[in-house]
């Protein structure tokens, strides 16, 4: 099965290397390795402070893949983290590629999956119902796409509030917002290395692609960790006096064994979606040993009055 980013985005390396040069001209701020997305939230001063932390981190899951269950869960679990899953609805029940962006199959995740890791704490929000750039449906499609997904979420018992686009597509499209904003409050939408939350549409807020990267870097651990510790460290800079005003949001796909003996069943066209799992711990380690406040989507507010997202604690 064709990964669908990769058919995406044939030319985003370039995209990328241009960005990171802008990025790193106008901030300094290192950017992001290549397994995951990274999304450093800026906040004004008014943000609302952490005193028991000055670095945090938001830990999300795109695309249903069985690894995030089966392999990331249980190390999440180990050092006493939570994190967001953005599930595709449809994938999730039916395990094919008409609705999944992973191999479908065993490769899937169930509801059953998404049951237990609910039960153990984690955040379930909405990746829409098949995985569809949404800029490319119908308006019947998008309502079905945003509205479906979360009214299939609510049967399961989860009441999203968050909606990621598949392909982080639509950014800046009103038609599309106006549909998030009819279901949900908060939308992941668009690239770009920074978003400054007192300013930012609620329902853009933006990620960093990681397949480009990723297949710079592919089984060399060490220099993807080596950039994962750099750029989660880059939101020291803004925060101080026990306030968060910077934080990174990651996007895990597949988590599975890619760099080692252990079996794996990962295609080669998948790749540069998955992070090996024993690095994926390895990250996971740092964080817990660093004092990282690990966060999830939903600790994510919106404050009416003065349009601004913010930190709930």
């Amino acid at each position: 099965m064709l990964n669908k980013n990769f058919a995406r985005r044939p030319f985003s390396l370039i995209d990328v290397r241009n960005n990171q040069i802008i990025y790193r001209k106008a901030t300094k701020v290192i950017l992001v390795p290549s397994f995951v997305f990274f999304l450093i939230i800026c906040v004004s001063s008014s943000s609302i402070p952490i005193a028991y932390a000055q670095k945090a981190i938001i830990l999300n899951f795109d695309d249903d893949w069985k690894g995030q269950f089966t392999h990331a869960a249980p190390i999440l679990e180990k050092y006493g983290f939570n994190a967001t899953y953005f599930v595709t609805t449809g994938c999730l029940t039916y395990q094919n590629s008409s609705f999944c962006n992973n191999a479908g199959g065993e490769s899937a995740m169930t509801w059953e999956d998404i049951k237990l890791l609910a039960e153990m704490g984690h955040d379930i929000q909405s990746h829409g119902v098949s995985h569809k750039d949404l800029t490319t449906v119908s308006v019947a499609d998008l309502e079905n796409e945003v509205g479906g997904s979360k009214q299939s979420l609510l049967e399961h018992g989860y009441n999203s509030t968050i909606f990621s686009s598949p392909y982080a597509s639509g950014e800046g499209n009103s038609t599309i917002t106006n549909v998030i904003a009819k279901y949900y409050e908060i939308g992941r939408r668009g690239y770009a290395p920074l978003v400054y939350l007192d300013s930012t549409d609620r329902y853009s807020l933006p990620v960093w692609v990681d397949y480009d990267l990723q297949a710079m870097y592919r089984d060399n651990s060490t220099m993807i960790f080596n950039a994962f510790v750099e750029a989660i460290n880059s939101q020291t800079q803004y925060n101080t006096n026990g306030t968060i005003n910077a934080i990174p949001i990651i996007v895990y796909h597949n988590v599975d064994y890619k760099n080692s003996t252990n079996s794996s069943n990962v295609s080669p066209e998948w790749l540069d979606s998955t992070i090996d799992v024993n690095l994926f711990e390895q990250e996971m380690k740092y964080l817990y040993d660093n004092g990282f406040q690990v966060l999830t989507m939903s600790d994510l507010g919106y404050n009416q009055t003065s349009s601004s997202l913010y930190i709930k604690k």
